[in-house]
């Protein structure tokens, strides 16, 4: 990848950009394209739409028309047309950066990756500038191109190289890939700026496999006490001083930082424990009592792996990930994509529909989650899906893809939740996790479903204990891979060395071998014993 310094001011730069750009059309058309840039700066998207429609019949070859009018099938999310029109300007202007971005964005959500990467390549050989090249890894990342992604923040940082945005996604990028000391080392460049302290210093804890320098525990001690900081930088220091407590041992500093932290998360995200108990409630029942069609025999070619976040999925996800061929994916979204626009099709949520769904509506949907997929399975034959949100769909799956391999991740309640309450997800994700009652109900309701999936589907659903792999590790990842129907390969035996990358907090520790430890939660000792109650009252009475 290539970038070049500018020479000359921004605003002229940019000036003598537009002019080169509208080049072709005629003045009064010139002056209109800009009141359609105009617009949609302002958010005025009836005004854009209108003015570039209009100029769209007057010119409708030209290329900033068409890049403009890609650009608004795309804030429609009519990828195609945005696909089409994008085509068509690149086809005339070769050295667009921005231009390539934004057709390789289009490209990547009709799935068409190849096509995408070789627009990202396209992307990438242009002159941008360090925003340019810092979009370019954000989206390339966001599509699974992770090596393109950290290149292009690489490029991004030579042209701007306190870029503090850049910076934490070049961090995120090395973490994904293994580069933990190359993470690290953005994380700390950030705190010594003094810029964006608060993100750096949860990054760099959240590596989880990197030990703090002499000193570096004062200096979050001293962020944390800072007189001004915003509610979400609090939370962001309290998350990562809370973790760096613990590993002094020092238990209930600890616990007290953590339930500081998870007030403030509960206040922005509650959980709906009704809701969800309803939920679970209708999924059983729908599944437990009614005689479900079942689609044609499809889906050998995937491995769901399903179950509460923090339950060793992501280990179990390496393990498979080092056979030769697998593909590890990790969490992809497609699943409930599917089980969605059918319950928007039908009028009704899932799962009240389930009882009208005939062995060829099943076929159907498990050929559109292969075909959302494929692309994971390019290089492989076999991809794994470990979405933890998963284990609700179980039954579906087992509909849709009668021939999928499910495996129910399971780790001790007490370790499961206490690591969830610790760490801090995506804002709207896994909202159950900063209390302790839902994180309970939450793992009863998981623990529910996946007893019925397996009791259910005896042939097509494992579950699997993270303790038993870990104490016998060379039995479990045997029976591991004939589940699966794979052949025993040894490199899953060393499954630390699998180069892929991994989007979970756990990235780091998995790429380490396996070692017996002391558990985390148990070294609260009475600390917990709130967390153990919740735990033993949810399995004494289910769901409320």
């Amino acid at each position: 990848m290539r970038s070049k310094t500018p020479t000359r001011p921004a605003s002229e730069a940019l000036a003598a950009d537009l002019r080169k750009r509208l080049r072709g059309l005629t003045p009064p058309q010139s002056v209109l394209m800009r009141q359609i840039i105009r617009r949609h700066a302002a958010g005025d998207r009836q005004g854009f739409a209108l003015d570039l429609l209009q100029l769209h019949n007057q010119a409708p070859n030209h290329p900033e028309v068409l890049f403009w009018m890609g650009i608004m099938h795309s804030e429609n999310a009519d990828w195609r047309a945005a696909t089409n029109a994008l085509e068509q300007a690149a086809a005339e202007r070769q050295d667009d950066f921005q231009l390539w971005t934004k057709l390789a964005t289009a490209q990547g959500n009709l799935h068409a990756m190849a096509s995408a990467r070789q627009s990202f390549q396209r992307a990438a050989g242009c002159e941008g500038t360090a925003q340019d090249w810092l979009n370019l890894s954000i989206e390339c990342d966001r599509q699974g191109f992770y090596e393109e992604a950290l290149s292009a923040a690489d490029a991004a940082l030579r042209l701007d190289r306190h870029s503090a945005v850049a910076l934490l996604q070049r961090a995120r990028c090395h973490k994904a890939l293994g580069n933990a000391e190359a993470a690290a080392n953005d994380c700390r460049t950030l705190i010594r700026l003094d810029r964006e302290v608060a993100r750096a210093w949860f990054a760099l804890v959240d590596l989880k496999t990197v030990a703090l320098h002499a000193g570096e525990r004062q200096q979050l001690e001293a962020a944390t006490q800072r007189s001004v900081l915003t509610v979400a930088d609090r939370q962001l220091l309290d998350f990562a001083y809370g973790q760096v407590l613990e590993d002094a041992g020092e238990f209930a500093a600890a616990l007290a930082v953590f339930q500081r932290a998870n007030a403030v998360e509960r206040i922005g995200n509650p959980w709906h424990g009704a809701g969800f108990a309803n939920r679970v409630r209708a999924i059983r029942a729908a599944f437990d009592q009614t005689e479900v069609s079942q689609g044609r025999p499809q889906g050998r070619e995937v491995i769901f792996l399903v179950g509460l976040p923090r339950s060793g999925s992501t280990l179990i996800e390496q393990v498979l990930a080092a056979h030769p061929m697998v593909e590890g994916a990790s969490e992809l979204p497609y699943l409930a994509q599917v089980i969605d626009a059918e319950s928007r099709r039908r009028g009704k949520p899932f799962p009240a529909w389930i009882s009208q769904a005939s062995a060829e509506d099943w076929t159907r949907l498990g050929q559109h989650y292969l075909q959302l997929s494929a692309r994971w399975r390019e290089q492989k034959p076999i991809a794994t899906d470990k979405l933890p949100d998963n284990w609700q769909y179980v039954g579906a799956i087992r509909a849709m893809l009668p021939q999928a391999r499910i495996i129910d991740c399971r780790r001790d309640p007490l370790e499961t939740c206490w690591s969830c309450y610790k760490q801090l997800f995506a804002p709207g994700l896994a909202t159950f996790s900063h209390d302790f009652d839902s994180l309970a109900q939450y793992w009863r309701g998981c623990e529910m479903l996946g007893d019925l999936w397996a009791g259910t589907y005896t042939d097509n659903v494992r579950v699997q204990s993270y303790e038993t792999l870990v104490e016998s590790p060379q039995t479990q990842i045997r029976e591991l891979l004939a589940f699966c129907s794979l052949p025993f390969d040894e490199a899953c035996l060393s499954f630390q060395d699998a180069a892929r990358a991994i989007r979970t907090p756990s990235a780091l520790q998995v790429r380490q071998p396996l070692r017996q430890t002391s558990t985390r939660a148990g070294r609260y000792g009475a600390l917990l014993d709130p967390l153990r109650l919740a735990l033993q009252q949810a399995k004494d009475t289910g769901l409320p």
